[in-house]
């Protein structure tokens, strides 16, 4: 059997620098920030070799893990009905039965001598693996109770998938966000409303503000209740599984509020930690970032303007401290598309498109394209943020998977950003370098609202997502392939170099313009 390739965690990274462009037109008044620029890599270079831009580009092979332990792996079923399968049918009838009777053959045979029979000795203190819980589409997350280290990790994920009752498997590794904060630096969205170096909302605007019918859903951190959000907020659900990772006393349940997700220097150093090895950093409020981009209120006297003003966001807590899980970031892109999820609630409002401004390296895993596909099948766009090592070949996940708009990262001169990633599978690029939202004092738990800047692709995704929001309002007839197709012909060029470099490249087929974006959509 083919072994799915897995989604591991992944780093972030700054846009650009400089100083924002003189414009005349600006958006609803911003209320707070200061100002402070990031600090871009200490030297720049003009090289033809994009295969060495940023960091160094690595190609996974279809069993890569990388690089990450993981304490599941994602099992899905073969058809009841093949031939392998055919000989033991009456004795394990449910796919519950199914797994285990899987996970016992695997046992077995890990246990024996010779190359596959040294897994389970060699994970320290890893328990029997277990069934986690059913997932859609006949899939089952089989868990341990501790990480199994990555030089262990490949060799179990080929175990699994070698089984005749098995059709794929894969990691159940960490997903993570496609940023990383800044000192704020402008009072002022120039991202929205330029129509040279942002996105040139404002005459969009001009055509519709949104509607209350388009549902665009968040899967991210969760929200906290800011008071320039909350207007547009709809009940969403927790999908973490951990409690540990979730950080609020519970697994999945109906509570998409962001309690926080700092890790400390003592739970990174800790080798018994369930965060060892993570990055120790402050909450990053990432949710409600991404969430104030797309639809923060706006003429309301406070904060930010959203893209959309009036169109309604269903947060989708896929994240934690550290990331999110594989498998449940899967369940959420499906149940918010209203798919439904064992065991979650049926969704009452699916979103007609989702902001997935996280990821991780290596190729689309199976798992998640079937989730994708799935998704896409059901009229729901696909909005991913390309990821911040500044690759042309390789995307992270999910931006990788067949079927989504991959979004890269302009700074404040027109110029592709620095750290944005590139190459032939990003459709477009929006502004992300210094981009400024809605955001919490807090420093772990929820304190007070503000307001703050951040950059990477994490902030350039969700303007796309906010414009593919208004198309629809204007337009609910528009297929995600429509949408695409649209995008990328009304994408204004990004501003090149004087030399072939990669940082004179652009990500993708220009700069996102939203005036002539919706006015297309409208026509359509």
């Amino acid at each position: 059997m083919a072994v799915v390739s897995t989604l591991t965690g992944c780093g972030g990274g700054d846009g650009g620098g400089g100083q924002p462009p003189n414009v005349s037109t600006v958006p609803p008044a911003v209320v707070g920030g200061t100002s402070n620029k990031p600090t871009p890599p200490a030297t720049t270079t003009d090289n033809t070799d994009c295969s060495t831009s940023g960091t160094t580009v690595a190609t996974a092979p279809s069993s890569s893990t990388g690089g990450q332990g993981a304490a599941g792996v994602i099992v899905r079923l073969s058809p009841f009905e093949t031939v392998a399968l055919a000989g033991r049918a009456m004795a394990a009838v449910t796919p519950e039965r199914r797994i285990a009777a899987v996970i016992d053959r695997v046992a077995a045979a890990t246990g024996k001598q010779g190359a596959g029979g040294r897994i389970f000795a060699a994970v320290d203190g890893a328990d029997r693996p277990h069934i986690e819980r059913m997932l859609s589409a006949s899939t089952a997350l089989v868990a341990f109770d501790r990480i199994i280290p990555a030089a262990k990790l490949e060799a179990l994920v080929e175990a699994y998938a070698a089984d005749p009752d098995v059709a794929g498997a894969e990691a159940d590794e960490m997903m993570n966000v496609r940023a990383v904060p800044t000192d704020p630096d402008y009072a002022q969205q120039w991202n929205l409303s330029s129509p040279t170096v942002g996105i040139n909302l404002p005459a969009a605007w001009d055509i519709t503000t949104g509607a209350p019918t388009v549902v665009t859903a968040v899967l991210d951190t969760g929200y906290v209740p800011h008071a320039d959000l909350v207007t547009n907020l709809l009940p969403g659900y927790d999908f973490l599984t951990s409690i540990a990772i979730g950080n609020n006393g519970h697994a999945r349940g109906p509570d998409a509020i962001d309690p926080g997700n700092w890790v400390t220097r003592e739970e990174a150093a800790d080798r018994s930690s369930r965060f060892y090895n993570c990055d120790p950093r402050a909450s990053t409020w990432h949710g409600t970032k991404v969430a104030g981009l797309i639809g923060a209120t706006a003429n309301n006297g406070m904060g930010i303007a959203g893209v959309n003003w009036y169109g309604k966001i269903l947060p989708v807590r896929v994240l934690g401290k550290c990331g999110g899980p594989t498998s449940d970031v899967i369940d959420g892109l499906r149940w918010a598309a209203g798919i439904d999820v064992p065991g979650a609630p049926a969704n009452p409002t699916p979103a007609k498109v989702i902001n997935l401004s996280l990821g991780g390296k290596g190729r689309c895993g199976d798992e998640m394209q079937r989730a994708i596909d799935d998704v896409v099948a059901r009229g729901t766009t696909v909005v991913v943020a390309a990821g911040n090592e500044g690759n042309q070949f390789g995307l992270d996940r999910p931006a990788n998977c067949r079927g989504v708009i991959a979004v890269g990262s302009t700074d404040n001169t027109g110029r592709r950003a620095w750290d944005s990633n590139f190459g032939a599978d990003v459709l477009l690029s929006a502004p992300g370098a210094n981009v400024l939202s809605i955001s919490n004092t807090g420093s772990t738990s929820p304190q007070k609202d503000t307001v703050s800047v951040d950059s990477g692709t994490s902030m350039a995704a969700p303007q796309v997502t906010g414009v593919v929001s208004l198309m629809l309002t204007v337009n609910p007839t528009l297929t995600p392939r429509r949408i695409a197709e649209i995008l990328k012909q009304t994408a204004r060029p990004a501003v090149g170099g004087a030399v072939q470099s990669c940082r004179a490249r652009p990500a993708g087929a220009g700069i996102l313009d939203a005036a002539a974006a919706v006015a297309a959509a409208a026509r359509d």
